[in-house]
């Protein structure tokens, strides 16, 4: 069974002509083109009551464990300072940037919110979070 969510969201993103593609009945990939030019892969996830978009990956947890330890603190500001949005890092050392909103409130004004929220998001630490890991 399809998630009615999942092809909400698919909807709304092919109107705006967004390519998506289904990696199962209650996920989506996608990729979106921040204002600086770098593409960042999203995904879209519908669990239980809750809708999931994230940046996956924005970068990868470095080996030097320095560098990570750099990272985990920097993004631990960074949690502190946003709205709406959060840093997190995946059982592979991927950093995560994710949005995430209770189904009863997906409307097309949340999703584009949602969108919003992640493109300012990977877009201002994007650059900030590969020159840690490099």
């Amino acid at each position: 069974m399809t998630s009615a969510v999942i092809e909400h969201l698919d909807a709304f993103l092919k109107k705006r002509d967004w390519t998506t593609t289904r990696l199962a009945e209650t996920t989506i990939r996608t990729s979106f083109k921040a204002p600086r030019g770098q593409m960042f892969p999203l995904i879209a996830t519908h669990d239980g009551d809750w809708v999931k978009l994230a940046v996956v990956p924005l970068g990868r947890l470095p080996p030097d464990l320095a560098k990570a330890e750099t990272l985990y603190a920097q993004l631990l500001r960074w949690n502190g300072e946003l709205m709406f949005a959060r840093f997190s890092l995946d059982e592979d050392g991927d950093v995560i940037l994710s949005v995430e909103f209770p189904v009863q409130e997906l409307d097309d004004s949340e999703i584009a919110d949602a969108l919003d929220v992640l493109t300012y998001y990977a877009n201002k630490y994007g650059a900030e979070i590969r020159s840690i890991i490099a």
